[in-house]
């Protein structure tokens, strides 16, 4: 992903004009590590920008920006468009001439000129980029639904700097880099960090929510949502085949919108999504060398040697069938956290997890010989459904007796109940003993940060189910309708990452959502029904009817259990930290390494290790 940075001033002057060419040279030196193929800064009266190029391939894209068709309105950011087909035979209908070969950013501008801001989320494709009408002194922000792809900004009165990367806004010289969010530091010691998107770990630097567009003028900062979900009617098909063949007709249309004809690697497991990308890719590198890769490959993560699974094993067996190159990284020597003298390197920003180098251990490792990875996230939260609202929904519309049809029709199919988030799996469990997870509250604050942020009232709100106004399937649309869902792509962006590669994700793309929510969730979403019966001939069949498995043994655990690792005696620790961990709690608490609390525990050390390294950094 190209890497971008800039300031642009509602009121410049000639000392404000030395101050930010200093500043766009340090913010350029951030984001140089995302673009390696070009670096440029751009000055222009009351706006300077930055920008590092990562080509992906022939496809067409701008090789310098901020880029213009008019000489009114310049683009700065990273876009890639899909349906480029049917984009430019909507803008050729407006009267517009558009040469098949406009790269995406050309397209965004036409778009824009022609639509306006609010029709943005229309576009399809990955999206975090300005647009900047000098004339005017106007800049207008916008970051799709997915959010693969981030923003972060720093406002100030008649001021705007902003980057897709944190540690070039950091290099602003207004901003208090002391200065911690106290909401974002309880919010992650609670374990949801991204509770509120909006925020960042910095006071005063803010990330701009998936699916929102950012105005700034001379009237100030104004952030609203634009983009969400269409909620339509159910799809209704005579036959099960029908919906198979639309299905997969429409999932080859997005893979091959994501499959760059450069080299690329798909990040492999022995599930169905990512197997169901790669057998798709493979299928599309068939045709002509001119619409196919250089070259696929396929990489696979395994927890050896502290944890056998099957993983390694089905992906391979996989990739021998589709002709393509396979490798398998052994991660299990990899241990929690990183050597102080990395964590500045790694991480922008504290994280919640604990395996800090494991990201940039394999995302470089790709890097070597790609510049796109495919991935099957997204997959489980369409393709894995409750059904219990559809059925209330039949049983409004149609009657119960067409509810009642529906569910004895699976149950006599599939001799089983189908998931119907009701509770019912949830109690059989109860009674035979098994009693699932319940989130725990820390044990360890301080009684002053639990009252002064209400941290047990933000607690039960981040546990509790968002509302959701989708009639037949509202778990999954509040899922990836969520701003808190597309957050947890941006871990794989090169900002954490540090590897120059451009993640995509398909299962995401807008339009096969759109199809998939107007889908019956029984029996289509049923341990992904879907999926198996759109792969039968395609995979094999130790993996398309393998259930769902998740791991027999938590890493962390075994990694502590082993006595390969144990958790640390705190760092010395700022007046902050003290302020919301009671130490002494949380070091009686470590010899319970109870798997939940283990992990709740891992936070505030987490939080002091990124404190104490980016302190002693400055």
């Amino acid at each position: 992903m190209s890497g971008f940075a800039g300031i642009v001033r509602i009121e410049p002057s000639r000392e404000s004009a030395e101050a930010d060419r200093a500043a766009i040279a340090r913010m350029a030196g951030a984001i140089a590590f995302r673009g390696p193929d070009a670096l440029q800064e751009i000055h222009q009266p009351g706006a300077s920008f930055t920008f590092s190029l990562l080509k992906t391939g022939p496809a067409p894209q701008e090789s310098q920006q901020p880029c213009t068709i008019d000489g009114e309105t310049w683009f700065l950011g990273d876009a890639r468009c899909d349906g480029r087909d049917e984009l430019i035979a909507k803008l050729e209908q407006h009267g517009a001439s558009v040469s098949r070969s406009a790269t995406s950013e050309e397209l965004v501008l036409r778009f824009f000129s022609q639509f306006g801001s609010a029709a943005l989320p229309e576009l399809h494709g990955d999206f975090s980029f300005v647009l900047w009408i000098p004339k005017e002194r106007r800049l207008t922000a916008y970051r799709d639904l997915t959010g693969a792809r981030p923003f972060f900004y720093f406002p100030r009165k008649d001021v705007f700097s902003f980057s897709n990367t944190l540690q070039a806004v950091l290099l602003d010289s207004a901003v208090a880099k002391r200065e911690y969010d106290p909401q974002f530091i309880g919010d992650f010691l609670l374990g949801s960090p991204y509770q509120d998107q909006e925020r960042t770990v910095y006071r005063d630097i803010r990330r701009l929510p998936a699916g929102h567009l950012l105005e700034f003028s001379s009237a100030g900062v104004c952030v609203r949502r634009i983009g969400n979900l269409p909620i339509e009617d159910l799809l209704s098909f005579r036959r099960d085949e029908e919906v198979i063949e639309q299905y997969r007709k429409l999932f080859l249309q997005v893979l091959a919108d994501h499959l760059p004809a450069a080299d690329t690697t798909i990040f492999l497991s022995g599930g169905l999504d990512s197997t169901s990308i790669a057998v798709a890719a493979a299928n599309l590198r068939k045709k002509p060398a001119t619409e196919a890769p250089q070259n696929l490959r396929a990489l696979t993560l395994d927890l050896q040697p502290v944890l056998e699974d099957q993983e390694a094993a089905l992906a391979e067996q996989l990739a021998r069938k589709l002709a393509i190159p396979f490798e398998v990284l052994h991660i299990g020597h990899i241990l929690p956290f990183a050597r102080k003298e990395e964590i500045v390197a790694l991480l922008p920003e504290p994280v919640p997890w604990m395996y800090w180098k494991l990201h940039p251990y394999y995302f470089s490792h790709a890097a070597r010989t790609s510049r796109v990875v495919l991935s099957g996230h997204g997959g489980d939260e369409i393709l894995r459904g409750h059904g219990g609202a559809y059925l209330q929904h039949l049983a409004r519309h149609e009657g119960y007796a067409s509810a009642a049809a529906v569910l004895l029709r699976y149950v006599s199919s599939t001799r089983r109940l189908p998931v119907l988030g009701a509770g019912i799996r949830s109690g059989l469990s109860r009674l035979a003993g098994r009693t699932a997870t319940q989130p725990m509250f820390p044990p360890w604050f301080t009684a002053e940060a639990e009252r002064t942020l209400s941290l047990r009232d933000r607690f039960e709100r981040i546990h509790t189910p968002p509302a959701s106004s989708h009639p037949f399937n509202p778990r999954a649309y509040s899922i990836l309708n969520g701003e808190r869902f597309g957050a947890g792509f941006e871990d794989q962006d090169p900002t954490w990452s540090t590897a120059a590669v451009e993640f995509r994700v398909p299962f995401m793309d807008r339009r096969l959502l759109g199809f998939l929510l107007r889908l019956p969730p029984i029996p289509w979403f049923m341990e992904k029904e879907l999926l198996r019966r759109a792969q039968k001939g395609f995979l094999p069949e130790e993996i398309r009817r393998r259930p769902k498995v998740p791991l027999r043994q938590d890493h962390l655990v075994l990694h502590v259990h082993t006595g390969q690792w144990r958790p640390l005696a705190p760092p010395v620790c700022s007046a902050l930290l003290h302020s919301f961990v009671d130490w002494q709690k949380w070091t009686d608490s470590l010899d319970n390494v109870h798997r939940q609390l283990l992990h709740v525990n891992m936070r505030p050390l987490a939080l002091a290790l990124w404190l104490e390294a980016i302190e002693n950094n400055e």
